[in-house]
């Protein structure tokens, strides 16, 4: 009798026998994949969290604005208010600085918090930026008088802001502090573009949002139309 481990095994399966079944490792047909429900909510969850960086940054930036604000007002004219300024520029002091003090109360005790809110509730954000439209119109008035801040702090700027300066422990120069407003106010329409464009793409509903976008590309531009009518306008160094 032919020993059991001569005799061909009726489950062996011949090399090459393609009608056999196998399993390959790298055949990824036999793996779960995701539906494409599933790959939506992915997606949306992703467009989400993009959503979420720019209001991140949005909020981030804004305390770093509310930082430099106060640089200017708890430092430059704290000191200047403390010390007096010199005799030559006595009464151009407040044109340095315009009408910045009640811009940085405003985002220091009331704006800075409110975008910290829409942390926790994103979708207050358009509304918010709608209710402040006539508040913004501060920057209009900031963006009036900034040429004539800019040609006196231009006088002084090698010698008074620059010893002052140094005295307050400052890394940036007075000018680099009294731009900052301009910039903030131009800023704000790009990040709520960006917002916007992700809500869009999440599918979301928003049209205070794409109202607030219209505001913030609106104040910016008269702004920046003001500040050219205060350079046209010219004034008499004499005056200030």
């Amino acid at each position: 009798m032919q020993a059991l481990e001569d005799r061909p095994s009726s489950l062996s399966v011949e090399q090459g026998d393609s009608s056999s079944p196998s399993f390959n490792p790298s055949d990824n047909s036999l793996l779960s994949s995701s539906s494409p429900g599933e790959e939506m909510d992915e997606r949306r969850a992703s467009i989400v969290k993009k959503r979420h960086y720019v209001l991140l940054e949005l909020v981030e930036t804004e305390r770093d604005y509310v930082r430099d604000l106060g640089l200017v007002v708890e430092g430059y004219m704290s000191r200047m208010k403390e010390e007096g300024v010199p005799d030559d520029m006595r009464g151009k002091d407040k044109i340095v600085f315009g009408n910045i003090h009640q811009i940085y109360d405003w985002h220091k005790d009331f704006f800075l918090r409110e975008l910290e809110k829409c942390l926790e509730d994103p979708d207050r954000l358009g509304l918010l930026f709608l209710k402040q439209e006539r508040r913004l119109n501060m920057y209009v008035v900031y963006c009036q008088n900034k040429p004539k801040s800019e040609h006196i702090v231009s006088e002084y700027i090698d010698t008074y802001f620059e010893d002052l300066k140094q005295r307050l422990g400052h890394r940036l120069q007075i000018t680099d502090l009294l731009i900052k407003p301009v910039q903030r106010i131009m800023k704000y329409q790009l990040l709520l573009k960006d917002f916007l464009k992700h809500s869009k793409k999440a599918g979301l509903e928003c049209p205070d949002l794409e109202k607030a976008v219209e505001v913030m590309c609106i104040v910016p531009k008269r702004c920046n139309d003001m500040m050219n009518v205060g350079r046209l306008q010219g004034f008499d160094v004499g005056k200030i």
